[in-house]
């Protein structure tokens, strides 16, 4: 009986710890939770400040375009891709926001997806700005991309002002774009 309840103790004991320590680690969770965002846009792409790299690549249309061509001009500039849900959320967001601030240019690099799969998505979501296929990805690595979308803000001097990992959204627009110098 003496055995029995010494095998209960330690069953009740390695339980008790297994809890603990699900609960600690579910604590540190709840606690960095909010940190793990930041944690990301820092480590990721670009950071706020530095003037994007330029870059070459084609539009679906064949034409060669440089990021370069449109320094002066305030960018947004993202990466995404077709089968990305978020992308396909705020592609709409994107092309409303193309045509009520033309002076606001907006490019986005789509990553290793044959021009036919990217000129479905334009048809379908009736996007007249620029989409530049970045056949190798070359693009995205030397953006540092690790997470689709990922949308920056760049300046009419070529600098980084913002960045963000995640949909577009109108909120969010409204917070970044007077960054480089667009009101919403």
């Amino acid at each position: 009986m003496n055995e029995n309840k010494k095998i209960w103790g330690i069953i009740a004991f390695s339980l008790a710890g297994m809890c603990l320590l699900a609960c600690g680690g579910l604590g540190l969770i709840v606690l960095f939770a909010p940190n793990i965002y930041q944690f990301s846009l820092d480590r990721s792409s670009l950071n706020v400040g530095s003037i994007a790299p330029d870059f070459e690549l084609t539009e679906l249309k064949g034409e060669s375009m440089r990021l370069s061509q449109f320094r002066g001009q305030p960018i947004l500039l993202t990466f995404a891709a077709t089968w990305c849900p978020d992308c396909r959320t705020e592609t709409p967001v994107l092309q409303e926001l193309h045509t009520s601030h033309p002076e606001l240019v907006i490019v986005t690099v789509d990553s290793k997806e044959s021009p036919e799969t990217v000129q479905g998505f334009v048809d379908e979501f009736g996007v007249t700005y620029p989409i530049l296929l970045d056949t190798n990805g070359s693009t995205s690595d030397q953006y540092r991309i690790f997470a689709i979308p990922t949308g920056l803000f760049i300046d009419a001097q070529g600098i980084i002002r913002a960045k963000i990992i995640e949909n577009v959204t109108p909120q969010l627009l409204a917070e970044k774009l007077p960054w480089i110098g667009i009101n919403p």
